[in-house]
């Protein structure tokens, strides 16, 4: 056993029967997997997004009403299975807990799918969001055990390249598949599908492949396991959230600041196809083309720059270089957001769009790394699972909603979505600069101590 201290706090360490990493091919190639489940995830989740008009004229919906499909219909099984899904990452076969989340969804994106109304709509989007809650705290803590410390940040975030690759194939195929089912189609003789329910069950077909390739995958011994005074094992949920409570400072920029700018994130990963279309007058063909380029390349581009920014920021001897990242994004959005929406010009409007999504992305994989980073092996993935938690309580919750609240309550016009979408980034940029500004310094001080 020897001392270590995370975020002020000691423990001891426990080695493992095997201390060795990985081969970096095999844990590469794992990596690859994972990336390719996280693009799965969300070509499965974000799809709506894209067939917002279509489901809205089908089932007769306001945009309140899409928004609470969107949003709160994904998000409330996703936030409320997060922790537990957590929980049984950090205790037992992570891949196994994968190919359970990868097939649940999977499921559930066909029955998106069979859906004639609302709720069945919502129950269906639940069913995705249960499923995908167990991703991100299984993904997160597999890749902390293929890769060491140092190593680490430049892998996790081509692994969160995947919201950014699956929203931009999710764009491309749905347009592609819209021009080759037009009109309604007949399964099995009696069952009437619309073209938008053709795309969910499409897309449902690759994630049921994946969840049952993924039973040759071993489970990687776990790293860095730190266990107190106390026997092994006998740590409970209540104190790993003991833990953080004790440790806010450090912790307050990646649960809280984080969740402000997915609420960016998500208002304009749900609403640009829309407004698009109300504001510019696009055909959905050509935003699934275009948009769907952007959203591909440029969130792709901005969750690799992350660490690559923070690596420079370091050698300049910044403290924090994480928080410096975040605030530069918050500042970037808060300046540039506005101006896209309400630009007159579609083609400044599609270049304000990719470096608006650049910017949103950015600290992302930071977000992560920094996470993994600072708290031990077995705390891991509740940690996660809490920030699972609170990103997607606020950020899916309200993003969706947010666009839509001030179009149907506040401006009363359909038509005024260029006004809420700037409204959004108005309000969201400088409350995320303001906690990432706070937790600069207990985050700087956490990272000291641990290092030490």
């Amino acid at each position: 056993m020897k001392p270590r201290i995370y975020c002020g706090v000691f423990f001891e360490e426990k080695m493992n029967n095997s201390t060795s990493w990985p081969k970096p091919i095999y844990a590469w190639f794992f990596t690859s997997i994972l990336l390719v489940a996280y693009i799965i995830s969300f070509i499965d989740r974000q799809m709506i997004n894209y067939l917002v008009v279509p489901i809205k004229e089908d089932m007769g919906l306001t945009d309140f009403e899409i928004s609470f499909i969107q949003g709160w219909g994904f998000v409330l099984a996703y936030i409320i299975f997060s922790i537990p899904f957590g929980r049984i990452v950090d205790k037992v076969n992570r891949v196994r807990v994968l190919i359970g989340g990868i097939i649940i969804w999977s499921v559930a994106t066909a029955a998106c799918g069979f859906s004639k109304n609302s709720w069945q709509l919502v129950l269906s989007r639940s069913g995705v969001g249960a499923g995908e809650a167990a991703l991100t705290p299984a993904s997160w803590s597999i890749i902390s055990d293929l890769f060491p410390v140092e190593k680490r940040s430049f892998p996790m975030s081509i692994y969160l390249m995947g919201p950014y690759i699956g929203q931009g194939l999710s764009l491309l195929f749905g347009a592609q598949i819209l021009r080759i089912y037009n009109e309604p189609v007949t399964l099995f003789e009696s069952i009437i599908v619309q073209p938008w329910q053709i795309i969910f069950l499409i897309i449902a077909v690759p994630g049921v492949i994946l969840g049952l390739l993924m039973f040759a995958l071993k489970d990687p011994v776990r790293k860095e396991v730190l266990v107190s005074e106390k026997e092994e094992g006998t740590d409970s949920i209540k104190e790993v959230f003991a833990y953080v409570i004790k440790n806010i400072g450090a912790y307050m920029p990646l649960l809280i600041g984080s969740a402000f700018i997915v609420v960016l994130l998500y208002g304009v990963q749900s609403w640009v196809p829309t407004f698009l279309h109300r504001i510019h007058g696009w055909e959905h063909t050509r935003i699934g083309d275009q948009y769907g380029l952007v959203a591909l390349f440029a969130g792709s581009l901005g969750v690799v720059s992350g660490p690559m920014a923070e690596k420079y920021l370091t050698k300049l001897n910044f403290n924090a270089a994480t928080i410096i990242v975040c605030i530069i994004t918050a500042v970037a959005l808060t300046i540039i957001g506005p101006i896209t929406f309400l630009s007159l010009s579609s083609d400044i409007v599609l270049i304000g769009i990719f470096i608006t999504s650049f910017f949103i992305t950015l600290p992302l994989a930071l977000f992560a790394t920094s996470l993994q980073n600072i708290t031990p092996n077995q705390y891991r993935g509740v940690v996660t699972g809490l920030y699972v938690f609170t990103v997607n309580i606020t950020g899916y919750g309200l993003g969706p909603m947010v666009v839509a609240f001030f179009t149907d309550k506040v401006f009363k016009s359909e038509m005024a979505i260029d006004l809420s979408m700037a409204a959004m980034f108005l309000i969201c940029g400088p409350i995320s600069f303001f906690i990432f500004y706070l937790g600069r310094k207990p985050f700087a001080k956490a990272l000291v101590l641990k290092s030490s």
